[in-house]
């Protein structure tokens, strides 16, 4: 597989772009008219207004535990006009406050590290079965992940490395959220790769970098080691193959069985 390096005219939004990685995606949600959709740890809710691109009748909860990220979404959601059809709300996945079976289908774009960050592994199993409550019986979740051992290229398997050391940002293995989701009484429908095609630069690797170093402290509380540590132990690697941006995601689709206790 060859990746190209992102340019440094497409770099400043490329991540908000991701080479229209969300857009594919989205397009291939089990999406019907109607929907009420949840959208876990949305971020700056780019994932979120993506899937109100499919269909005007649908209705999207976002929700995230950072402040910033809560600010950042209801920005972007206003400028594009989206106000009536997406809510951001400050939640945590693990306690989420919604009655049961309130919606049709619950999403999540890359952030179940963030959620093992901030709650670590179990935090991750308690978002399934918070999920499971959530969701109607026989509807769907939704999630994109990167599992280590499904990583192809250098530059994708040190990007897991990379900020699993930083600040525990950590990606689990297929087989454990399979097991995850058995566990909260899913049913595994569909496992799908999607690609990139980019890397980032070594240059724009150390900007990435830096800014985890700097604003995970600030944002979620957890300590990160400082960035000649970090590029003292991953840097000669990322200079020879680059770093990976999201550049492999795997897409799994379950489906509601049962109601976990």
């Amino acid at each position: 597989m060859i990746e190209q390096y992102v340019s440094t005219e497409e770099y400043p939004t490329y991540f908000s772009k991701l080479n229209d990685l969300r857009g594919r995606i989205a397009r291939d949600l089990p999406i019907e008219p109607g929907m009420r959709v949840l959208d876990l740890a949305t971020g700056s809710g780019f994932f979120a207004m993506e899937i109100a691109k499919r269909d005007n009748s649908l209705k999207i909860i976002g929700i995230d535990i950072s402040p910033n990220d809560i600010l950042s979404a209801r920005k972007n959601v206003d400028e594009h006009g989206l106000v009536d059809r997406i809510e951001i709300i400050e939640m945590d996945a693990t306690e989420m406050s919604f009655p049961s079976e309130d919606f049709d289908m619950a999403v999540n774009f890359l952030g179940l590290e963030d959620i093992y960050m901030t709650r670590c592994k179990d935090g991750v199993q308690k978002t399934f079965l918070e999920v499971n409550k959530a969701l109607k019986f026989n509807r769907y979740f939704c999630f994109v992940v990167m599992p280590p051992e499904e990583m192809e290229t250098e530059a994708q398997k040190i990007e897991v490395a990379l900020f699993s050391y930083i600040c525990d940002a950590t990606w689990l293995s297929a087989k454990e959220y399979e097991d995850m989701l058995e566990e909260a009484e899913f049913k595994l429908v569909r496992k799908r790769s999607y690609y990139t095609g980019k890397r980032l630069s070594p240059e724009q690797a150390k900007t990435e970098i830096r800014f985890a170093c700097e604003n995970v402290p600030k944002i979620y509380g957890i300590n990160t080691p400082s960035f000649e540590e970090v590029w003292g132990r991953f840097g000669q690697d990322i200079e020879k193959d680059g770093l990976g941006h999201y550049s492999k995601v795997v897409f799994i689709t379950a489906k509601k069985i049962g109601d976990a206790q």
